[in-house]
């Protein structure tokens, strides 16, 4: 069951119940994710993502249930090069680089939609079209966000197709933030991650990617670890202050979000190889909708992208008229210990 509802600004959200409670609110602002509520183990419905009071949902530099592109992550000096061209996005990062695309990425974008209302799923359909050179990045760019609602299984499933013009980079990821205490209770520190990625990303003091290297303890989550047991260590604080890392594999992501008070549990899985763990480091003035302030470690943001690119010799360079397609799917249980 869903309905359409009208907000500030042109925002129109669409809310979605299934068949078990679980209650969905997507946004064609940034086509997001803005609130998902679940049942805990013991039948409490609370929500379980980032979700800013509306006065606090545009152009929050958190990116918070956005679909983050043309690129996702940080491009250095905010420059880039394609077929011997140079390309100059303002800086939106220190005043130096460019993170997320800065102020005209898709994140600040209202996207049209459709919707399909099928008998055993919803699909929302929402897509935008972007002039060359309209947000800096070269070719006219055909996107679509689909999200794919099930009726009688706690699962969203999210679809990015994109065609340019010309050759550009693209590395598109959705940036919700998870919090699985629900209603956020309690900080992320205490829930538990499990991460199939045998590498992460060396960045330098300016969170640039340079290098891979092997996961040490500190980085290793390929079996169930508790968030906050290493998370003071001087590895994981400096510079970022928490988890804000790239971690990279050959073969899909595989991401799982536990909490074992409540039951609730999240499986994130893609064929994006890698994917960006952030515990909302650094925080802000943003009021939740829960009447919670911001604050460090209150969720995580699971980004699922294809950011190693940039050390392969065509980079994320997306060829002329060849399809980006990539899925990212959330499915959401309760497991009992």
């Amino acid at each position: 069951m869903y309905k359409i509802l009208s907000r500030t600004r042109g925002v129109k959200l669409v809310e979605f119940y299934n068949d078990n409670n679980f209650h969905v609110i997507l946004s064609n602002y940034g086509a997001s994710i803005y609130e998902i509520d679940m049942p805990d183990k013991n039948g409490n419905l609370e929500c379980i993502t980032l979700t800013p009071q509306m006065g606090y949902y545009f152009n929050n530099n958190k990116c918070m249930g956005l679909t983050v592109g043309r690129v996702a992550g940080r491009i250095k000096d905010a420059t880039f090069t394609i077929n011997d061209k140079t390309y100059n996005i303002k800086p939106n990062e220190h005043g130096k680089n460019l993170l997320h695309s800065g102020d005209q990425g898709f994140q600040n974008k209202l996207f049209d939609f459709d919707i399909k209302d099928e008998k055993e799923y919803t699909k929302v359909i929402y897509s935008l079209f972007v002039k060359d050179l309209e947000d800096g990045f070269p070719g006219d760019l055909e996107f679509r966000a689909t999200y794919t609602l099930y009726k009688n299984e706690n699962i969203i499933s999210l679809d990015y197709q994109a065609v340019s013009s010309k050759d550009t980079l693209l590395n598109i990821t959705n940036h919700s933030y998870f919090n699985m205490s629900g209603n956020l209770k309690r900080n992320i520190l205490d829930e538990y991650l499990t991460i199939n990625k045998s590498y992460i990303g060396l960045m330098n003091q300016d969170s640039i990617l340079e290098k891979l290297q092997a996961v040490p303890k500190e980085f290793d989550f390929r079996k169930e670890k508790q968030i906050g047991l290493d998370f003071r260590s001087e590895k994981v604080i400096v510079p970022a202050l928490g988890y804000d890392h790239y971690f990279a594999d050959s073969k899909p992501t595989v991401v799982n979000l536990y909490d074992k008070v409540s039951g609730r549990n999240l499986e994130v899985t893609s064929d994006y190889n890698d994917v960006v763990i952030y515990t909302n480091n650094y925080v802000s003035n943003t009021i939740f909708i829960n009447g919670v302030v911001d604050s460090p470690q209150i969720a995580v943001a699971i980004e699922p992208c294809r950011m190693t690119k940039v050390l392969t010799p065509d980079g994320i360079v997306q060829g002329a008229h060849k399809l980006y397609n990539y899925n990212i799917t959330y499915k959401f249980t309760i497991k009992e210990e």
